[in-house]
């Protein structure tokens, strides 16, 4: 309101932090329009490490009613880890794969995401180790070391580094890299307005009903007409989805993913932590 009677037309977007669970922060939404969704990685951490997809739909659209609950026109700023906790990296063990698969749902999940620097090349580090926060904090990679005039001087990289997790330049020439599944997926929401902005809704079968597919999470996104399929497996198997949905096209595929369609169903084999995205 202040910024409005300043004869500010423009938009004006606000974030709020409250570090702690989705009931602690539901009813910031009454001051804020948006709120870093910690509950958000909370799960999605779990379920990765647990090998378990069925719950996230079903915990994820809880906490939006909570919001809802606080403000009609509340925003989820999803996000991994950030500079107040462990890395995503560490948090999944270092294993690309988890944190491929990770990439892939925060972006394909409803919320406007955000994503802490360094989680695209893999950064990893753990805040109760000796250094603490600098742990979480080491320079940003974007050249190996030689061609880098701005790597910051005043803090050296003792884990992430050249070598290491590889820099922007050199992820960058690889297809099967970490860099370029969160380039995927971007472009993947900035070609569908579905995936970006809709709503999003949990699929029929594959959410917390379906035992038979635990490591399975899948949801859709809708938006003008526009509506795609989102399906995840966050188990170390691979597994078969079998789905009666008009599946016109896979847009987005990180991860082994098969499939195969007769007249009346199609049959997906998602190997171990991958993503597909359809069009129906």
């Amino acid at each position: 309101t202040y910024y409005k009677q300043k004869d500010k037309a423009d938009e004006l977007y606000m974030v709020g932090e409250v570090l702690s669970g989705a009931s602690e922060v539901a009813p910031y939404y009454q001051g804020l329009p948006a709120l870093f969704e910690f509950d958000f990685w909370y799960r999605l951490e779990w379920a990765i490490n647990n090998n378990t997809g069925c719950y996230f739909v079903k915990d994820i659209m809880s906490y939006q009613q909570l919001y809802a609950a606080n403000r009609s026109d509340y925003i989820e700023a999803t996000k991994l880890s950030n500079h107040d906790e462990d890395r995503t990296a560490s948090k999944l063990g270092k294993s690309v794969d988890k944190e491929k698969l990770a990439a892939a749902v925060l972006l394909t999940g409803p919320g406007e995401p955000y994503i802490y620097y360094g989680e695209e090349l893999g950064f990893f580090g753990d805040k109760t180790e000796k250094g603490g926060d600098r742990n979480v904090r080491e320079p940003m990679l974007w050249k190996p070391k030689a061609e880098d005039a701005e790597r910051p001087t005043w803090i050296s990289s003792t884990k992430n580094t050249d070598t290491g997790v590889g820099s922007v330049a050199v992820q960058a020439e690889s297809a099967a890299s970490l860099y370029n599944v969160y380039r995927k997926f971007m472009r993947l929401r900035n070609t569908y307005p579905a995936l970006a902005c809709g709503e999003a809704t949990p699929h029929a079968v594959y959410n917390h009903t379906n035992a038979g597919a635990k490591s399975v999470a899948a949801w859709y996104r809708e938006s003008a007409g526009e509506k795609l399929l989102v399906l995840h497996n966050f188990g170390a198997a691979s597994v078969d989805v079998t789905l009666a949905d008009d599946l016109k096209a896979a847009v987005g595929v990180q991860g082994s993913v098969l499939s195969a369609t007769t007249e009346e169903r199609t049959v997906v084999r998602m190997g171990a932590w991958s993503s597909v995205v359809f069009l129906l």
